[in-house]
């Protein structure tokens, strides 16, 4: 019986569709068919190239309670054996003091154009062409995700977005991967630091303070602005900036963390405009008011908000340095803290561990108040691992010419250690001082860097209060001020 060439083609088709079947089923052997099939799905779903995706902006909050009190009253606190004014900080500023003008948003910022970091949730996230700067070639990135692992980068040209929101002054330069700042490897990396490291970490420290920054003796200078809550004039940093003529180094603000109500960063988050536009440290005082719930290693919870808080900080590129419960051995006498040094060293571990964890470039400062060894040591983190800086809140009652170093010498030299630097919060004069004992005092605590080799800068509170605190921020002031820091 003879056979048609239809038949034999048919005979052949289904021969060549069972060979198929029976490759690609067989496990390793996938067809060509198959094969092509694949690599369309894995080029469609692995690597999608777009335009940059919006996302909204922080919501700026201004404070909403009542910064004044009735009873802020002089109170004493130990300095040795004087008696030093205190300022009352326990509340937040008043809402009719806040000035929504001076926030306006900056004319150059549109949320629509805000490229995406380079933080791709895993390693088949979308990779938006913005991150990577002007980039000419990628090179071989073998994890984006939590970078784990860059491989060959043979260049991504400049990379303005911080990888995780919390690396600041990254820059990534051909094959030879430089980063500015060494302490801030960011990317969900929270790496511990050995001996070897501490060189490093330290001049990564100080590698956040802007070079061109306000200093005077090679010590950077800022200040806490009046916020206007007791009397004084409403200042922003861009406004002492600007009549000094100089850029604040340093930024201070306080805010209060009360027991029982989720933090929630609004004081902080005002003022967030004014830091950015500073290019300066950040340096917030969260004062845990009222008592330590949510600051415990069986709850963590009010931890967890304030490292959050911080983030929003840092995924601005702005760094950050937290003084967390600062003047803990004076606040906790005067009933505005709770508890015992227990509490507060259990408090600190918490917030240590929480920013590790979610913003691991924010450093933490420990500033106690002026005190005695022994107070200092009553009040020492457990775990002096977790602090990254050092420092003593001081208002002197008097000036002898040596105050300041007398008050800081035994206090640097233990602690300012292992990588450590040293940095004094905040301070004035203890006094209505006139204008020749404030410059003094600001003389005073410069000519000391040459014998505290860990000091790398101060911020003066600069608060029209029960005293006028303030060294800059009128026509005299700013013009003494401005002499001041040229010599």
């Amino acid at each position: 019986m003879s056979i048609s060439m239809i038949q034999v083609s048919k005979i052949f088709l289904l021969a060549f569709i069972l060979c198929e079947v029976l490759l690609a089923s067989a496990p390793g052997l996938p067809s060509g068919v198959h094969r092509a099939r694949s690599n369309i799905r894995a080029t469609r779903h692995n690597l999608r190239v777009r335009g940059p995706r919006r996302r909204p902006r922080p919501t700026v909050c201004p404070p909403v309670e009542d910064y004044g009190d009735d009873n802020d009253g002089d109170t004493g606190y130990a300095n040795g054996s004087e008696t030093e004014e205190k300022r009352d900080l326990s509340e937040p500023p008043d809402e009719d003091s806040w000035n929504e003008d001076s926030y306006a948003d900056s004319p150059d910022e549109d949320p629509s154009l805000e490229d995406s970091s380079v933080n791709a949730t895993s390693a088949n996230d979308t990779l938006t062409p913005s991150s990577f700067g002007n980039s000419s070639s990628i090179g071989n990135i073998s994890t984006i995700g939590n970078v784990s692992g860059i491989g060959n980068i043979s260049s991504i040209g400049n990379i303005s977005q911080p990888i995780n929101g919390s690396q600041f002054n990254t820059s990534l330069i051909g094959t030879g991967g430089v980063l500015n700042n060494a302490s801030s490897i960011g990317a969900n990396q929270t790496q511990e630091l050995n001996s070897t490291d501490l060189k490093t970490f330290a001049s990564g420290l100080v590698a956040e303070l802007p070079e061109n920054g306000m200093k005077k003796s090679e010590l950077f200078l800022g200040f806490l602005p009046d916020d206007g809550s007791s009397g004084g004039t409403r200042q922003t940093i861009a406004q002492l900036n600007s009549a000094l003529g100089s850029k604040a180094a340093v930024y201070g603000w306080y805010a209060q963390a009360h027991s029982g109500v989720p933090f929630d960063g609004s004081q902080l988050l005002a003022v967030i405009d004014d830091v950015k536009a500073c290019n300066c440290v950040f340096q917030p005082a969260v004062m845990p008011i009222g008592g330590w719930k949510g600051l415990t290693s069986g709850d963590n919870s009010q931890a967890i908000a304030i490292a959050k808080v911080m983030k929003n900080f840092t995924d601005e590129g702005i760094p950050v340095w937290l003084r967390f419960a600062h003047e803990v051995n004076y606040y906790q006498n005067d009933g505005t803290y709770q508890g015992t040094a227990s509490d507060f060293k259990a408090g600190w571990a918490a917030v240590a561990d929480a920013v590790k964890k979610i913003a691991p470039s924010v450093k933490m400062w420990w500033t106690p108040n002026v005190s005695s060894p022994e107070d200092y040591a009553k009040y020492e983190p457990d775990d002096m691992s977790t602090v990254d800086l050092v420092g003593i809140d001081f208002y002197p009652k008097k000036l002898s010419g040596t105050d300041f170093l007398d008050a800081m010498k035994g206090f640097h030299d233990k602690y300012a250690v292992d990588g450590r630097k040293f940095a004094i919060g905040e301070t004035g004069l203890g006094w209505s001082g006139n204008l020749d004992d404030k410059v003094k005092w600001f003389n005073e605590i410069c000519e000391a860097k040459a014998s505290l080799p860990e000091f790398v800068s101060m911020a003066w509170f600069n608060f029209d209060k029960e005293y006028d605190y303030k060294i800059a921020g009128e026509p005299t002031l700013d013009q003494k001020f401005t002499s001041l820091i040229a010599t």
